[in-house]
C-alpha cells in the first residue's frame, strides 16, 4: 500500500485577517489575540515533542518591522480600513514578531510561506492588478528580509487569479481552495452547510501548472469548527476531519489547515488537535503516512 501524506499549513495572520470588517475589535475585546500567546507556546511544545514540520504562511505586515509597513499602494475601503485598524488596535492584535521569534525558537525546524503582505482580496475591485503585484511583492521581500522561505502563497481566499503576478513575485506554488468545495463567496445557509459537512467527499491534494509554471495546489480540510459552532457542528466536523485523516492513511495525500489564533478562540479545539497531532504521529511512527507542511 503506498504511503499517504498528511500536510498542514498555518494562516498565520493575528488580526489582519479580519482588519476589513471591524472583526477585529470584538476578537480583542474577547482577549483572542493576547490569549494567542500562550496558546501558541503550548501546540508548538506538542510540535516539537511530536518532531513535527509545517509551514506557517505568515501576512508580511505582521512579521514587518513597524517602520517599515508600507500601505501607500492600497486603494478604497480597505485602505481605509487597514489605516483604522493600525490607529485603533492593541499591539498583540497588530504585529507577530513575538510569535514569529516563538516558531524560530522551536527545536524541529519550521516551514515558512506567505499569506500576502496585508491580506487584501485580490477580488477586491478597488485594487486592480497593479495593487497585488505590489503587495505580493513587499510580500516576499519581507520574508526574504527575515530568512524565510517565499516560494509558497497560503492564500485560498484568492478568488481572482492573478496568478501570472503571483508566479512573477517568486511564488512557486500557491494553495487554492479544494477542488470539490463550493462557491467560496457563497455563505449557504446551515442546513447547507451541515450537508456539505456529511456528504462532501474528502478532497486529496491535487495539482495543475499554470501556463506560466506555477503550480496550483487545490486542498484543505479546515482543522476548526468555529467559535459559535454548537454540538451537532462541531460533531459533523471532527467526523469529517477524521474521514479525511483515514482517507491519508489509506495513501492519500490530505491537506489539512488552520490559523493558530483559533486555538484561543475555538472552544475545546485545543484539546482536541492535541488529539489529532497524537493520532497522526502514531499513523507516521507505524508507517502509514509522511507528515509534512505545504
Amino acid at each position: 500500500m503506498a504511503t499517504g501524506k498528511v500536510r498542514i499549513s498555518l494562516d498565520f495572520e493575528c488580526g489582519w485577517g479580519v482588519a476589513t470588517g471591524g472583526q477585529w475589535r470584538a476578537n480583542q475585546t474577547a482577549g483572542i489575540y493576547r490569549d494567542l500567546r500562550p496558546a501558541l507556546k503550548r501546540f508548538t511544545r506538542q510540535l516539537d515533542d511530536l518532531e513535527f514540520s509545517f509551514t506557517w504562511a505568515a501576512v508580511g505586515a505582521m512579521i514587518d518591522e513597524p517602520e517599515n509597513r508600507d500601505f501607500s499602494h492600497l486603494r478604497g475601503q480597505y485602505a481605509r480600513d487597514v489605516g483604522e485598524f493600525l490607529a485603533e488596535a492593541e499591539e498583540p492584535t497588530v504585529d507577530g514578531r513575538d510569535l514569529l521569534d516563538m516558531i524560530n525558537g522551536m527545536r524541529t525546524s519550521q516551514q515558512f510561506g506567505t499569506h500576502t503582505y496585508s491580506h487584501l482580496l485580490f477580488s477586491d475591485p478597488e485594487q486592480g492588478a497593479e495593487v497585488v503585484a505590489i503587495d505580493m511583492a513587499l510580500a516576499t521581500e519581507t520574508n526574504r528580509a527575515l530568512g524565510l522561505d517565499c516560494t509558497r502563497l497560503v492564500f485560498p481566499r484568492n478568488h481572482f487569479g492573478h496568478f501570472d503576478i503571483v508566479g512573477g513575485a517568486g511564488i512557486t506554488h500557491a494553495r487554492m481552495p479544494p477542488r470539490n468545495a463550493p462557491d467560496p463567496t457563497n455563505r449557504p445557509g446551515a442546513l447547507r452547510r451541515a450537508w456539505s459537512l456529511s456528504f462532501r467527499p474528502v478532497s486529496p491534494v491535487w495539482e495543475e501548472k499554470t501556463p506560466s509554471g506555477l503550480t496550483l495546489h487545490y486542498a484543505s480540510e479546515f482543522l476548526n469548527w468555529g467559535v459559535s459552532g454548537g454540538a451537532v457542528k462541531r460533531h459533523l466536523h471532527q467526523r469529517r476531519i477524521s474521514r479525511a485523516l483515514a482517507r491519508a492513511a489509506d495513501g492519500a495525500d490530505v491537506h489539512f489547515w488552520l490559523h493558530p489564533f483559533n486555538l484561543a478562540q475555538t472552544p475545546s479545539l485545543m484539546g482536541f488537535m492535541e488529539s489529532f497531532l497524537r493520532q497522526v504521529a502514531q499513523y507516521r511512527d507505524r508507517g502509514l503516512i509522511s507528515v509534512t507542511g505545504f
